[in-house]
C-alpha cells in the first residue's frame, strides 16, 4: 500500500471533518469516515483490468494497429480459435495446464486485450494476468458474441498461439537470398521477449550472434561474408532451437 496515498486520504478526511465539526448531524461524520475507508480500500486493491465494450475495443485495436506493444489474446480453446476469432489475435487457452507458465513469460510492459466466447472465461484470465504485475489489461465485455453482434468482422482458420512450443510459430525470412550485397533478415511470428539469432558458416564457426525481437529485422552485409553456404539458428531462453540455411554469393 502506498504511504503517500494513505497520508493524503487521512489529511483529506481530517479536512472534511474540520469543515463539518459545527454540524450536529452525524451523517457528515459517517460520510467522512466512509470516504476514508473506501479510498484506502481502493489503494489496497492496486492494479486491475478494465472491461470495455465492442465499440471501445474496435477503437483500441485501430489505435494500436501495427504496434508491437499491443497483443490481442483469445483465451478460448484452440478449436474455438481456429473456427472463428478476431483478426491478429493469439490463442492462449485459459484452461490449459500451461496457461500460468505462459503468462509468466509475457512482456509486462505491453498492452493486452483479452476476450473469450461470451465473457465467461476472460475475466478470470485477466485476473491471472494482472496478478503477474502486467499493468495494462483490457477485457472484452460480452466476448466474441458481443463483437459479432456489434457488426465487427472475424476470421477463420489456423493461427498463431502462445503454447508450450512457441518457437514453432517463428519464421526466418532472408531477402534477397542468395545474399549478394545487403540483405534483410527478419523474424516473423509471435513471441513475448527476445530470441537470439546465430549465423554460422559451413564449417560451423559462429559468424554473428545477436538478440532480436520478432517482427523486427537486421541487415546482412554480403561484403563482410565469404561466398558459400551459411546456417542460421534461432535460440530461445528455454534452449529451443530452430535452424535453416542461406547462400552468400558474389
Amino acid at each position: 500500500m502506498c504511504l503517500y496515498s494513505n497520508l493524503w486520504l487521512w489529511f483529506s478526511a481530517r479536512n472534511v471533518l474540520s469543515l463539518w465539526t459545527d454540524h450536529n448531524d452525524m451523517r457528515f461524520y459517517f460520510v467522512a469516515i466512509l470516504t476514508l475507508v473506501l479510498g484506502t480500500a481502493a489503494v489496497a486493491q492496486g492494479n486491475t483490468y478494465k472491461t470495455i465494450t465492442a465499440v471501445q475495443a474496435d477503437t483500441l485495436i485501430r489505435n494500436h494497429q501495427g504496434s508491437l506493444d499491443f497483443v490481442i489474446l483469445d483465451v478460448r480453446t484452440s478449436a474455438e480459435f481456429i473456427n472463428e476469432r478476431i483478426d491478429k489475435s493469439r490463442n492462449l487457452d485459459v484452461n490449459a495446464a500451461y496457461f500460468n507458465d505462459s503468462i509468466d513469460k509475457l512482456d509486462k510492459n505491453k498492452i493486452y486485450f483479452v476476450y473469450c466466447g461470451s465473457n465467461g472465461r476472460s475475466p478470470g484470465a485477466c485476473t491471472k494476468i494482472i496478478a503477474k504485475n502486467i499493468k495494462t489489461v483490457y477485457n472484452l465485455q460480452g466476448g466474441l458474441s458481443a463483437w459479432k453482434s456489434a457488426g465487427f468482422p472475424t476470421i477463420k482458420g489456423s493461427g498463431t498461439g502462445i503454447d508450450s512450443n512457441p518457437i514453432s510459430s517463428l519464421i526466418v525470412k532472408i531477402y534477397p537470398n542468395p545474399v549478394v550485397d545487403l540483405s534483410t533478415l527478419e523474424i516473423d511470428g509471435f513471441l513475448d521477449g527476445e530470441v537470439k539469432i546465430e549465423i554460422l558458416n559451413a564449417l560451423g564457426s559462429l559468424v554473428l550472434s545477436q538478440k532480436m525481437v520478432p517482427g523486427r529485422a537486421i541487415t546482412l552485409n554480403g561484403r563482410e561474408l565469404s561466398p558459400g553456404l551459411y546456417f542460421y539458428r534461432l535460440v530461445l531462453p528455454q534452449n529451443q532451437v530452430k535452424s535453416g540455411r542461406f547462400q552468400v554469393a558474389r
